[in-house]
Order: structure tokens, then sequence, then C-alpha cells
């Protein structure tokens, strides 16, 4: 039977997801933390990371994605936006 959906996304699910896509330690994905200058993600992370959302159904166009500057930002955008979010299968971590 598929797993349903949560149409919730807290922010724990989103920090994990981000930690592991970013390959870096839960801990340092904190509200204010800068992509760029704190995690170190370069434009090719970015885009890998913004595919991979996508695929749990959470969508955030490029041009939008520029302007995200902090995992607050990233989070406040997906609450916002986000209809339906399909959290990753453990097989997938």
């Amino acid at each position: 039977m598929p797993k349903p959906q949560s149409s919730k996304l807290t922010f724990e699910e989103f920090r994990k997801i981000i930690a592991r896509e970013l390959e870096v330690d839960d801990e340092r994905i904190v509200p204010e933390a800068s992509f760029f200058s704190d995690l170190c993600v370069d434009s090719i992370r970015m885009v890998d990371m913004m595919l991979r959302l996508e695929e749990m159904g959470i969508s955030i166009p490029l041009e939008v994605a520029w302007q995200i500057e902090t995992v607050g930002d990233a989070y406040r955008y997906c609450t916002k936006h986000v209809q339906r979010f399909s959290p990753p299968s453990e097989a997938a971590a």
C-alpha cells in the first residue's frame, strides 16, 4: 500500500532533508544558516538540492531559489507554497 502523503512539512523534516542532500550534520541546518556562506552551497549543489526536493513534492522555481539566502527563507517558502509533501522513504535515505 502506498505511503500516504502529508500536507504539513515540519522544520525537523525539512532540516533532515537539507542535511542529507548537502551531506552536512543536521545541527548545522538552522533557520539563520546561509546556504552560501555557512553551508558552502554552490550553484550546482543548489540545483541538485532543488531537483531532489521536487521529487518529494517540494517545488521551488529556480528564479525563486536564487533569492533564497537562508535555511529559514527556504522553509518559509516551502510552508507557504507547497501544497503536498511526500516524505522520503526510508529506502531513499
